[in-house]
């Protein structure tokens, strides 16, 4: 269970282009005594551990955490402490700014049973970031890495594919750089153009134009390869439709079921692969495939079974789901 504290735009030294938090999270109130508790409240209320699921993080978002004076963090860890101490809250977890990583943030954290640190570092192309409104150099990125990592926390990374600058090349090239510093894991958002940003500024003089959905799903299956050939688990693809973003979305490639689009795509290669590996090509090809899996390999609006037929000029593409297998397998 995740219980979201939204803090938009607090302890953020930069307004970057393509932010704006309010109206991407709905969220106007300020994470303050009142949201705290009231988070907590309505997650936990009166419940029993045997009533919750057996791990409980208080994640606060939106902002720059540490970017918050001391003082205020520990406010804020504070009001979390007690739920901790008397088990319902098992953890903390926060995002951040790179640049705004020290030994001393990084104390107050661990005192706080912070476990996990998300670092928003969105591109390790210097061009890219600095036409983003968002200026850090790798080295800064790898120092507050070896940081975190030093000091025991769990490290998530965050990348953006599609910014003012980026293409296919500097995207790959920000995953390969973010594999380098063996995160737990990683979220991946494509850039979309939000009202009331600088970046839609930009979208409406000519300035800017977002990836198609076609070129986003390609970037993101290539990297999602990558990450899961390094064991780094994608947590997150795309951001959550939550009203206020869908009310405030202009243009960019957003698309609801984002990762089940990805994971079709990776589904066909997959069995593209496979079948390109046989000596003879039957009229008839069948797959034996893990149940839960089952959609993805049919494929969005099952365009993954005509592609496949189109391709190899099959007649027909049979699909077994099997609860014990772990991967996919052809048969026949």
């Amino acid at each position: 269970m995740i219980l979201p504290i939204f803090m938009p735009h607090l302890g953020c030294p930069y307004r970057c282009v393509f932010c704006n938090q309010t109206d991407i999270t709905g969220s106007h109130e300020k994470a303050d005594e009142k949201k705290v508790l009231d988070t907590l409240n309505t997650y936990l209320g009166d419940k029993s551990l045997s009533e919750l699921p057996p791990h409980r993080e208080v994640a606060f978002y939106g902002g720059s955490f540490t970017g918050l004076p001391l003082e205020r963090q520990e406010h804020l860890l504070g009001l979390v402490a007690p739920w901790v101490e008397r088990g319902l809250v098992s953890a903390i977890r926060l995002s951040t700014h790179p640049l705004l990583i020290d030994s001393d943030r990084l104390a107050l954290l661990k005192k706080y049973n912070v476990k996990t640190i998300e670092l928003g570092i969105q591109s390790t192309d210097q061009h890219v970031l600095q036409r983003s409104g968002r200026p850090c150099t790798m080295e800064a990125i790898e120092s507050a890495v070896a940081l975190i990592q030093k000091n025991g926390f769990r490290l998530g990374l965050q990348l953006m594919p599609g910014l003012p600058g980026d293409t296919d090349r500097t995207f790959q090239q920000s995953v390969d750089d973010s594999i380098q510093l063996n995160p737990d894991f990683v979220r991946l958002y494509p850039t979309l153009v939000i009202r009331n940003t600088q970046l839609f500024q930009m979208y409406r003089e000519g300035n800017f134009v977002p990836w198609s959905l076609e070129c986003a799903l390609e970037n993101l299956k290539q990297a999602v390869k990558r990450y899961r050939q390094k064991d780094i688990a994608v947590i997150r693809m795309g951001l959550h439709p939550d009203p206020s973003l869908l009310e405030n979305y202009v243009d960019g490639p957003y698309h609801p079921s984002l990762r089940y689009r990805v994971d079709c795509r990776i589904g066909l290669d997959e069995m593209r692969d496979k079948i390109a590996g046989l000596d003879d090509l039957p009229e008839t090809v069948t797959f034996k495939i893990p149940s839960k899996s089952e959609s993805i390999y049919v494929g969005h609006k099952r365009e993954n079974i005509q592609k496949l037929k189109e391709m190899f000029h099959l007649k027909n593409i049979i699909l077994q789901p099997d609860k014990e297998c772990g991967q996919l397998q052809l048969i026949a």
